[in-house]
């Protein structure tokens, strides 16, 4: 995240949701067209921890990816509504004595993924864990 907000190509906005639902402000979408028009290729958006109910950015982005902590609630996303959304499925700081809980908790989603009902025929949503240190790889599931 540092070099990236060093980098003359990136544009980083916080989005207060303003107490909107959605995880994003009304005027989110008006930001991702005028970085679009400026030439922008990737653009990143981050909600303020969308609920359940709470998922408008995934109308507005080209991939939904949920994060979700090695740590915590049983399969916490499959709350239905957001779970569906996700494109991809990341858990995050699974490194050091995270690793077995990030591989039960990638686990258990790779399952309950099979049991929602898809929302693209051409993509099959991927659950993966990434780890908290510099270097270190990503496994995909």
């Amino acid at each position: 995240m540092t070099e990236l907000s060093r980098d003359m190509n990136a544009y980083i906005r916080p989005s207060p949701t303003r107490g909107t639902l959605g995880g994003v402000t009304r005027t989110t979408n008006e930001a991702i067209l005028l970085c679009e028009g400026a030439g922008y290729d990737i653009i990143l958006i981050e909600t303020v921890g969308v609920g359940q109910s709470e998922f408008a950015v995934a109308d507005m982005v080209d991939m939904f990816v949920l994060l979700l902590p090695p740590a915590g609630d049983e399969l916490q996303g499959i709350k239905r509504g957001i779970i569906e959304m996700a494109d991809l499925v990341a858990i995050t700081k699974s490194d050091g004595d995270l690793i077995v809980p990030a591989r039960r908790i990638q686990a258990e989603y790779v399952s309950a993924l099979k049991l929602l009902r898809k929302h693209s025929e051409v993509w099959k949503p991927k659950v993966i864990h990434i780890s908290a240190r510099i270097g270190e790889g990503i496994s995909e599931r």
